[in-house]
């Protein structure tokens, strides 16, 4: 439904106000699919090897991945590398997080933004020396914060892939969420 009046008429105004004359409040609003509170199930799980811990997503909107976020439990020590790819495995951006805390949520941006499609899916993944949080069973149903949405399904979401170094995340894991995570914005930042 189109809006027509003096609806339209404030709509179109504050659309120029915040895009025209303050840009740079859009450019601020970034969103991820978890929550800066929402905390895994199992904290600190040990694989026993060094892997590679993945999650597709997808936007509604065309848009920009800034950075990646992973929550790390007191255990997953190490290096970590944060990884957006296609979801054919085009590795399209990569970042070694730095300035760690021992536990919660970590983030690191990538040198340059990368620009999605809408509707199209992607693969936001870390690599961990093998200790990782994850939730059995978690995107078996579906999981969004609007524009972004998880890859629901247990053949569709939760994927890993065991290596010394990162690489792209192939294993379906019955819907397991490894807690990885997407800084999107629809403005570049």
């Amino acid at each position: 439904m189109r809006a027509t009046g003096r609806f339209a008429t404030v709509a179109c105004l504050l659309a120029f106000l915040l895009t025209v004359l303050c840009p740079a409040v859009i450019a601020q609003n970034s969103v991820t699919l978890f929550s800066s509170t929402a905390t895994p199930v199992v904290v600190n799980f040990n694989a026993g090897a060094p892997l590679e811990l993945g999650m597709n997503f997808t936007a509604d909107v065309n848009g920009y991945i800034s950075g990646v976020r992973f929550y790390k439990g007191a255990m997953n020590l190490g290096v970590h590398v944060g990884s957006l790819w296609t979801s054919t495995g085009q590795l399209l951006a990569q970042a070694t997080f730095a300035n760690e805390t021992a536990s919660g949520w970590q983030q690191v941006a990538f040198s340059t933004p990368v620009a999605i499609a809408a509707d199209t899916v992607y693969v936001v993944s870390y690599h961990s020396s093998g200790y990782y949080s994850y939730d059995p069973g978690y995107f078996n149903s579906p999981v969004d914060n609007p524009p972004l949405y998880a890859v629901s399904g247990a053949n569709g979401n939760g994927v890993y892939s065991y290596g010394p170094s990162s690489v792209f995340p192939v294993t379906a894991a019955a819907g397991a969420n490894f807690w990885v995570d997407v800084v999107f914005s629809t403005t570049p930042p």
